[in-house]
């Protein structure tokens, strides 16, 4: 069966959204040194003037995309955190909720994340990783802090089984490709249940 993203997480776009996604395809497809303000403009539809009155430049347009997309993040392990009990139930609810919730482009959001930091400057760099970690690592981190302590994971420094995560999911980020076509719910589980397998308690 075919995942769609909820209409729910996807109401109708304003301009200053639309230039969002329009720019979120855009980097994720190119990259940010691979698209100019001019052809950002043509995708919405727009002048450059009417784009410069939404965002100052293209960096704040990166920034901006990397903030919004750590917010759907967050959201999405709040609700695993506040809907289930058990890290193997939360980690089941992250992973499907980032693939079921949300579309390609906007999971892309956390390569984009890790691969076009360094075009920022160093202060909104600065702020978006203490951000990063406040609202996405941390509380990815509480999940397996949580798990140890209920003596469903094995021991091991949380942050490792953060990364560990992070790095199995990576791969599959910027949805379907030439290569690889996009993850069904069958191979969700599969996902799931090697990573589990990898960190639960043999007790």
């Amino acid at each position: 069966m075919e995942m769609k993203p909820s209409v729910v997480d996807n109401p109708p776009l304003s301009m200053r959204d639309k230039i969002l996604h329009e720019t979120t395809r855009l980097f994720v497809e190119r990259g940010y040194d691979g698209v100019s303000i001019r052809e950002i403009a043509e995708a919405c539809n727009i002048t450059k003037a009417a784009l410069y009155y939404h965002f100052v430049d293209k960096e704040r347009l990166l920034i901006e995309i990397l903030e919004t997309g750590l917010t759907a993040f967050h959201q999405l392990l709040e609700d695993a955190l506040h809907n289930h009990l058990t890290a193997q139930a939360r980690i089941r609810a992250f992973v499907f909720s980032l693939f079921t919730r949300l579309p390609p482009e906007n999971r892309a959001v956390i390569r984009l994340a890790t691969q076009e930091m360094g075009k920022l400057q160093p202060e909104l760099r600065a702020q978006f990783s203490l951000h990063y970690r406040q609202q996405f690592l941390q509380p990815l981190e509480q999940i397996f802090i949580e798990g140890q302590q209920n003596h469903e994971l094995r021991p091991f420094p949380p942050a490792l089984g953060v990364w560990a995560l992070l790095g199995m999911l990576y791969p599959f980020m910027s949805g379907e490709s030439a290569f690889r076509p996009e993850l069904t719910p069958q191979q969700l589980e599969q996902l799931v249940e090697l990573f589990w397998k990898g960190v639960a308690s043999q007790s």
